[in-house]
């Protein structure tokens, strides 16, 4: 985020100016939504409010603003990318969430063929409380009601 802030500034003030401007516009287009996910999930973890919540009808990821009903998880899965640990959900049907997706490029990118079954992911790095405990209490809560 302060790379991104940084190169908005420099290019805000290079002698090219129209360049400069057109470019740093471009910049901010594209960090804009990272930047707000950032503020809002900081808010959220200084209200200690939950990073997921798990409810009858649906699983509730706050830090990507994201529901994930129980009836379209296909298959559960853990998985460790780059030293982050995320439940890895695939779906049975990925316009339902895709419909919640922000932005244009996001709901695109998704509905892209996955060779690695990555459907929809959660980092559970970023929940408090052991990375395999809370796995184990998503699976249990998604048995639980497939009864």
């Amino acid at each position: 985020m302060v790379i991104s802030f940084s190169l908005i500034l420099l290019t805000l003030f290079n002698s090219n100016q129209p360049f400069g401007i057109i470019l740093a516009f471009f910049l901010i287009i594209l960090t804009k939504n990272r930047v707000q996910k950032t503020i809002k999930n900081l808010y959220r973890s200084l209200k200690n409010q939950p990073a997921i919540e798990l409810t009858e009808a649906y699983f509730f990821d706050h830090i990507n603003n994201i529901k994930i009903y129980w009836h379209n998880i296909d298959k559960l899965s853990v998985i460790s990318i780059r030293g982050n640990t995320y439940a890895n959900f695939i779906l049975k049907d990925k316009n339902e969430y895709a419909k919640q997706l922000n932005g244009f490029l996001s709901k695109i990118l998704f509905k892209l063929p996955d060779p690695e079954g990555i459907a929809t992911k959660t980092e559970i790095s970023l929940v408090k409380g052991r990375n395999e405990d809370i796995y184990n209490s998503i699976c249990k809560f998604r048995e639980a009601k497939k009864l």
